[in-house]
């Protein structure tokens, strides 16, 4: 997700005072009978307040913490797309450092099929056939989608469209009842989690349904078994099997042949893998922090001032490393970087300039084919709460990585299940995610255990109702230099935009300005493999520029003469 190289946080060392309801006038005078029953009403009030019944932003109030270091990433924490192995280069590069994953339930992040439901207003466990039967339905609601998609292309359209005419043409197909509330509100959960977990399914286009192409389901949506009581049965024996496989899964060093294409839980986050290891890599190189980039401009000379024999300006080659540095880049603080190219990797929602902290002026202005791409592209929010509690604390499940309500905000991933003791993180998307910014952390994390200790009432009360000791919520939407969480396609949007998105700057004459991110990765769009990804190919474009890969071109030939002069392989 966006913001991967960012979101790590130490959950340690959050001592609160104990004992801030004993009040202290400051003049040193003793307490009249008066004020000390004043003082008691306070303390009465103040209970009041923080009990767990009324678990508010004062009833999420944290308990002091241990010394113990715990750290939990708050961007991305997942590797995707395992199955393409030498096409996943944070993959590769996890397998080649041994870097420590667990396997995501049921092979996808935030699984909706390998997860225990629980109806966070009875404290009862919602039956396993409930959900299957909400996900069969599901399925042939995809089919019908995608080929509905397939036909619309690149049409006007948002998923929320589809899916509303895809659900009314299977119902008529198979005569079936109409959802009960219950029903109702886990298919939204299921529906939100596949399309919309990073916008509302209102403003996602039809493009990402139409992206999947073949998808297995052709037909799907017609077959009359599929569907009926008895197949529901047998899927919901299925999904019983893979929950109990999944259960207490096992952290272990990355490796293809463990878990095969399944998404993995980067356990020890992704600072200490990607970052900390660029780092070693990268030398003596310069890295300025706390720079905020706001103009960036070209400033060439004229073509009737260059002369043809200066090859400084012309062709890709070493000489370019001579060229004068008309680049140039102003920080907020007044410094200033001169430059011969540059790479640009912020995130599609400072190109949209959603925030005057962060927003960057081009000279000479990104094309209007650029400008055009950038906003038809939707920048989401995927935000996330953690929480920690101790160990003798956890009410919930703490063998089981997901744990779900029919609760529309919270998807309740069990770090404590990946060793990481006492933790749970929430997943939340869109509209839920957007809702944050009227509220503060505590009535964040209020609601959040409000529906887990629902969820476990019975647990939670026989654990004298814990709170956490420690808790961080994420705000990747009102971050200047996030300003959302990862990119997303809108309707009338289509996968063309992100490779105009990836084109230099400028468009026309040679290109100075590289591009780079998940937003600009068809390869890993949305996900760290595509920011990587990406990364490295505008780094190979510069390198370009300076005739390097030219230079190795011409040795290739030379050493596979000379092995065969010498008859070696």
């Amino acid at each position: 997700g966006g913001g991967g190289g960012k979101g790590e946080e130490d959950l340690r060392n959050a001592e609160k005072d104990n004992d801030n309801d004993n009040d202290n006038d400051g003049d040193g005078e003793q307490d009249t009978g008066k004020k000390q029953k004043k003082k008691k009403k306070k303390r009465k009030k103040k209970k009041k307040k923080s009990s767990p019944e009324n678990n508010t932003a004062e009833g999420a109030a944290q308990q002091p913490a241990s010394k113990t270091t715990i750290k939990a990433d708050l961007g991305a924490n997942y590797m995707h797309k395992c199955w393409a192995k030498e096409g996943q280069p944070v993959f590769q590069l996890a397998h080649k450092l041994g870097i420590r994953v667990g396997l995501a339930a049921g092979g996808r992040f935030a699984n909706t099929e390998c997860a225990r439901w629980f109806d966070h207003k009875t404290g009862k466990a919602i039956p396993t056939v409930t959900v299957a039967r909400c996900h069969v339905r599901n399925t042939k609601h995809h089919a019908r989608m995608s080929k509905l998609a397939l036909t619309l292309k690149n049409a006007d359209i948002s998923v929320a469209q589809l899916l509303s005419s895809s659900e009314e043409y299977v119902h008529k197909r198979m005569h079936t009842t109409k959802f009960s509330p219950l029903e109702k509100a886990i298919h939204y959960k299921i529906t939100s989690r596949q399309w919309g977990y990073v916008s509302e399914l209102e403003d996602t286009g039809l493009a990402l349904i139409a992206g999947d192409g073949k998808t297995g389901l052709e037909g799907y949506e017609d077959q009359d078994h599929i569907g009926s009581e008895h197949h529901v049965r047998q899927v919901a024996a299925l999904m019983e099997k893979q929950i109990r496989e999944n259960d207490n899964p096992k952290i272990h060093k990355c490796d293809p042949a463990t878990g095969g294409g399944h998404d993995r839980l980067v356990v020890d986050g992704y600072h200490p893998f990607i970052i900390d290891h660029l780092l070693a890599d990268c030398g003596g190189v310069r890295i300025d922090l706390n720079k905020s980039v706001q103009k960036l401009s070209i400033n060439d000379p004229v073509a009737s001032d260059i002369q043809l024999d200066d090859k400084r300006y012309w062709n890709a080659s070493k000489q370019n490393l001579n060229r004068p540095k008309t680049l140039q880049v102003t920080c907020r603080d007044g410094s200033i970087y001169n430059c011969q190219y540059a790479i640009c990797t912020v995130s599609l929602g400072v190109l949209k300039s959603r925030s005057k902290h962060s927003a960057i002026s081009w000279e000479p202005k990104l094309s209007s084919m650029k400008r055009e791409c950038i906003d038809s592209l939707g920048m989401g929010t995927h935000n996330k709460v953690v929480m920690r509690f101790r160990e003798e604390d956890v009410f919930w499940p703490p063998s089981t990585p997901q744990l779900l309500s029919p609760d529309p905000r919270f998807h309740f991933l069990n770090l404590n299940a990946y060793g990481k003791t006492g933790l749970m993180l929430c997943h939340v998307w869109p509209p839920h995610a957007d809702e944050w910014r009227a509220k503060s952390d505590e009535k964040v994390v209020g609601e959040a255990i409000s529906v887990l200790r629902g969820m476990f009432a019975a647990e939670y009360r026989r654990k004298k109702c814990p709170k956490p000791i420690e808790s961080v919520v994420t705000r990747w939407d009102t971050d200047p230099f996030s300003m959302g969480s990862y990119s997303y396609l809108k309707p009338g949007s289509s996968w063309n935009h992100l490779q105009i998105l990836n084109l230099p700057h400028p468009q026309v004459g040679e290109a100075r300005v590289f591009f780079a991110g998940e937003a600009a990765s068809m390869k890993g769009w949305q996900c760290v493999d595509g920011a990587f990804e990406s990364g490295v190919r505008a780094a190979m474009a510069v390198a370009q520029c300076y005739g390097m890969k030219e230079a190795d071109d011409d040795k290739q030939p030379k050493e596979k003469k000379k092995k065969k002069k010498d008859g070696k392989k």
